[in-house]
């Protein structure tokens, strides 16, 4: 029989990265290499990433940031290209770069605050609220003698039963 693994003990797949790795990763995230890439050039699972940058905010903080670069650094490439001479693309080319433009439009948003459409929304409202008493005036009817009415009106009505 052999002896199990205790499930308390640490992995040995634990993610460990020096500053300098950190740095390499954060520099690799601004020119656009999206977060699977790059863990399919370290040679490491997306998850293991994933549970590093959950261990570690700070580095998660700045990851996030360098995502934020990465998407802007695909927008500006795309922009490169669309502003080259398109005419030695065969119908193939061009579509898939017509696809990827609308991907990125789609993403873009979804990643980056940069690229929310801003709607300017101006709401008018008055916060403030006046309440005033005035004097009773003639149009008023005082209602504190007419439950005195109704109580006489419905003991009228008992007796004339």
């Amino acid at each position: 029989m052999s002896k199990s693994k205790s499930i308390s003990s640490k992995k040995k797949n634990d993610l460990v990265l020096s500053d300098t790795e950190q740095n390499t990763i954060l520099e690799i995230l601004h020119d656009g290499v999206t977060a699977y890439e790059l863990a399919k050039e370290k040679q490491i699972k997306l998850k293991t990433l994933y549970n590093y940058l959950d261990r570690n905010p700070k580095f998660k903080e700045e990851f996030n940031k360098a995502q934020e670069i990465g998407i802007k650094t695909l927008v500006e490439k795309m922009c490169v290209i669309f502003n080259t001479e398109t005419t030695g693309l065969d119908n193939n080319d061009l579509l898939f770069v017509r696809e990827k433009k609308d991907w990125l439009k789609w993403i873009a948003p979804r990643i980056s605050s940069l690229f929310q459409e801003k709607q300017k929304i101006d709401v008018k409202s008055d916060s403030s609220i006046r309440i005033s008493w005035e004097e009773p005036s003639s149009d008023l009817i005082d209602v504190s003698d007419a439950q005195d009415i109704s109580e006489s009106n419905t003991h009228l009505q008992n007796k004339s039963s």
